[in-house]
């Protein structure tokens, strides 16, 4: 009975070092687990910032060329001038004569690209200038 008793301690140490040598296996991998994760994520980072400074420098470009730099209020003036034109032919205002001007409305995509310019130009504007009251 007490040789069966001596072999306990041989027997528990042999299984703490085993579940020693399984948590340290364990921890390495996942140590080599995290370290390919962090590696993944610094590239996809790098990736981001690459991607943003990219479109950033294409837009400083374009801010820069005179074409693009009037592309937009160029196209916005003349959505404006139709859209008042529209507008102010359908008032029967000081004798004018409705629909005398004759001004065609836009067909299909062209009139919702048109209300669409129009309309985030104005809340752009509205929304700045509510905000330039309140900040002050």
């Amino acid at each position: 009975m007490f040789a069966i008793l001596s072999l306990i301690p041989g027997l528990i140490s042999g299984l703490l070092n085993w579940l020693n040598k399984k948590t340290d296996a364990d921890l390495e991998k996942w140590k080599a687990a995290v370290g390919g994760d962090v590696t993944l994520n610094v590239a996809e980072l790098r990736y981001k910032v690459e991607v943003a400074r990219m479109a950033a420098q294409m837009r400083k470009d374009d801010r820069e060329h005179w074409f693009t730099a009037w592309m937009v209020p160029t196209a916005f003036a003349i959505f404006i001038i139709h859209v008042a034109a529209v507008v102010f032919d359908s008032i029967p205002l000081l004798g004018h004569e409705v629909g005398s001007w004759q001004v065609a409305k836009l067909p299909g995509l062209y009139a919702d690209m048109q209300y669409n310019i129009v309309m985030t130009i104005c809340g752009v504007a509205g929304v700045s200038a509510i905000k330039k009251i309140f900040s002050r």
